[in-house]
């Protein structure tokens, strides 16, 4: 059983590690991002059906590709136009929405974190 919890605490650290790690390059791309335009290749025709894990696009800059998930929330922005602006990094390898970037989600890893750390600091005394 403590075996178990241990495997689990590393997984879960493992995880909020990444998550972390994800939402720190959004974050720097929300607050120093540079606003561009790109060409959308394909996007989803309707929004009324897309859930908030669905509706990728397939957006074009500088003759790079990049498949982005719209959701229900971001749809409208891709939906029947040609073109969207978005924020990218220096060197042009991620892209997110304007109003992409949100505090709980950042918020979410550290808790994770911390939750795996207890988990690791209650199989250590109970050894």
């Amino acid at each position: 059983m403590n075996n178990l919890l241990l495997y689990g605490a590393l997984l879960m650290l493992f995880i909020s590690s990444m998550v972390i790690w994800g939402n720190l390059i959004d974050l720097d791309i929300h607050q120093n991002g540079i606003e561009i335009t790109t060409n959308i290749i394909e996007a989803p025709e309707n929004c009324k059906n897309i859930s908030s894990r669905g509706g990728y696009c397939k957006l074009e800059y500088n003759g790079k590709i990049y498949v982005k998930r719209a959701g229900n929330k971001f749809c409208h922005l891709v939906s029947g136009k040609t073109e969207v602006k978005m924020l990218t990094n220096k060197d042009y390898t991620s892209l997110i929405f304007p109003d992409e970037f949100n505090n709980f989600e950042f918020s979410s890893g550290f808790i994770l974190l911390a939750f795996s750390i207890f988990l690791m600091i209650k199989n250590y005394k109970d050894k």
